[in-house]
């Protein structure tokens, strides 16, 4: 068997107002490469870029528990085992950031498994598999699908899939120096909401989609406001309403903490990225945290 190779796209969930079923693919990374060894004794797992120094080389790893999922749902476990693979990871995407570091490990996994299998699984498969193992779809489904996506979970937990067309415009990433759980930023929200912040919610995710259908940018200040998970996680990132406030007067359209924080994002035109980016970075450095920035373009092909 010649080498595997994956390459899964960072991914954006909530995009404010939607969430847990709005995502979107960016053009940030991960690659994995796979091969089969006969010699069990020089199988080696190598991880490179972002979590290198701490991420587990073993069963413990999430991209190989992925990968195991899969024969074990086509029954070759027995077959494959870690020892039996070279497996090199090479992560451009910061770890428990809001990015989709575990979306892109386990559809990377998945992705791989199944070539090496000979493709039996389905696109629609290889998701529902993903989302069975993230936990929520609105990561892992434009991880395999590219663009922004509407997950639609219709009832017996299986996820159907709405592409929104992809904006013409840029996505600043502004990533603070430090990882917040995905556990503990849903923890902290509540488990009920009062009627009108839900209401709150649904007016804007369709003023949101609105804005994608017709190009109309100019609403996302409003389209991206949010009462469901935002102003909980603001306890946990103090400084998100002013990253918000100062990315839109600095010129973006409308900006937003991506998925369980902390990263923040902001949508602007091309002209405005990089205004939008030394503003956003700003804030981080007078709290004395380091930051990373990224200007992305939407991913349009998800994971291949």
């Amino acid at each position: 068997m010649k080498t595997v190779k994956v390459k899964v796209p960072a991914t954006t969930a909530n995009l404010g107002p939607g969430f847990d079923v709005l995502g979107a693919s960016l053009s940030l990374y991960n690659e994995l490469e796979v091969s089969l060894v006969e010699n069990s004794k020089k199988a080696k797992f190598v991880v490179l870029g972002e979590g290198r120094k701490i991420l587990p080389r073993n069963e413990n790893n999430i991209l190989w528990k992925a990968m195991n999922a899969v024969f074990c749902l086509l029954s070759v476990n027995d077959k494959y085992n870690l020892k039996n693979f070279n497996i090199k990871l090479t992560n451009n995407i910061p770890l428990s950031s809001g990015l989709g570091s575990s979306s892109a490990a386990r559809a990377a996994g998945i992705i791989a498994a199944n070539k090496i299998c000979g493709n039996k699984l389905t696109l629609i498969e290889m998701a529902q598999l993903g989302v069975k193992l993230e936990g929520h779809p609105d990561n892992i489904i434009p991880a395999f699908y590219g663009g922004v996506c509407i997950s639609i979970n219709n009832g017996d937990d299986k996820i159907e899939v709405v592409k929104l067309p992809i904006p013409k415009i840029k996505a600043v990433v502004c990533t603070p120096g430090f990882e917040l759980a995905t556990e503990r930023s849903r923890n902290i929200l509540p488990l009920k909401y009062d009627r009108k912040d839900v209401v709150f919610n649904i007016a804007r995710v369709a003023l949101l989609i609105k804005a994608f259908y017709i190009n109309d940018f100019k609403v996302l200040k409003e389209a991206m406001k949010d009462k469901i998970h935002q102003p909980y996680r603001a306890k946990l990132i103090p400084v998100m309403q002013e990253l918000i406030d100062c990315a839109v007067k600095a010129g973006a359209y409308g900006a937003y903490l991506s998925g369980a924080g902390p990263s923040m994002i902001a949508f602007c035109n091309k002209e405005k990225a990089q205004n939008v980016t030394n503003v956003m970075a700003r804030i981080w450095k007078r709290e004395t945290i380091p930051t990373k920035t990224f200007i992305l373009d939407f991913d349009k092909s998800g994971a291949m």
